[in-house]
């Protein structure tokens, strides 16, 4: 059962940000699965219902929601060999072309975050996802007004993508969108050290969870076939 980080977590945290390197990892393990590995695991359990609730199909074994404290080296500059944070990954496991979309949580020694998002580019499916910016724009306008207040947006878009004459004036910076993800960052220590972490999750992620169906469900589009749709220029870049 998920009771909340403790000082110990971010004391970790803070640790080998210091020490980073395998001698001190080695030497406080214990430590490390103690305060940060299984609150890990243990919040990636409590989560396990509402996200069934949201999506029955999302991988939801602990160990495999649970990112690893090392860190890959083969293509960074970076050779320290632990993070000084972990995360917890919710998505499909085996859907190829929506593989980067879903919800994540992190925490360190400083802040903690959440969020849903598409977090690497998929053009087909943003076609099909610009399709229904052109097509619906009212429903998707409906999905992405009530999350402003609390969620902060991120993308990545194409520079220089023609937007089409009939697209809503609200959905200019969305139409050329290669990559987006909600974010909200929370400070509130005593919020990651109660069982009150894992209702405040629950809450967050049933209030992305409309936009994360609809995107989800949105089928992937040729070039090609937006293009005819829009009139000859919604797919250029």
């Amino acid at each position: 059962m998920f009771e909340g980080f403790t000082d110990e977590t971010f004391e970790f945290f803070m640790a080998i940000q210091f020490n980073n390197n395998t001698e001190f990892f080695h030497s406080n393990h214990d430590w490390y699965v103690r305060a940060v590995r299984e609150p890990c695991l243990q919040l990636a359990a409590a989560l396990s219902e509402v996200m069934t609730d949201i999506d029955d199909e999302i991988e939801l074994r602990p160990n495999r929601v649970v990112s690893r404290i090392n860190r890959d080296l083969r293509f960074s500059r970076d050779k320290s060999p632990y993070r000084d944070y972990m995360w917890l990954r919710l998505r499909r496991p085996a859907d190829p072309s929506r593989a980067n979309l879903g919800f994540y949580f992190d925490i360190s020694a400083r802040e903690s975050s959440f969020g849903m998002g598409f977090y690497e580019e998929s053009k087909p499916h943003m076609n099909g996802f610009r399709r229904r910016m052109v097509t619906e724009p009212e429903a998707v306008l409906d999905l992405l007004r009530p999350l402003e207040d609390d969620f902060t947006l991120h993308m990545n878009a194409f520079k220089r993508m023609k937007r089409p004459e009939a697209l809503h004036p609200e959905l200019c910076d969305w139409y050329p969108v290669r990559s987006f993800w909600f974010v909200h960052d929370n400070a509130d220590f005593s919020l990651l050290k109660s069982p009150a972490l894992t209702d405040a999750l629950a809450d967050g992620y049933r209030r992305l969870a409309p936009l994360y169906k609809y995107v989800r469900d949105i089928p992937s589009e040729s070039d090609e076939d937006v293009t005819k749709l829009l009139g000859g220029d919604a797919a250029n870049r």
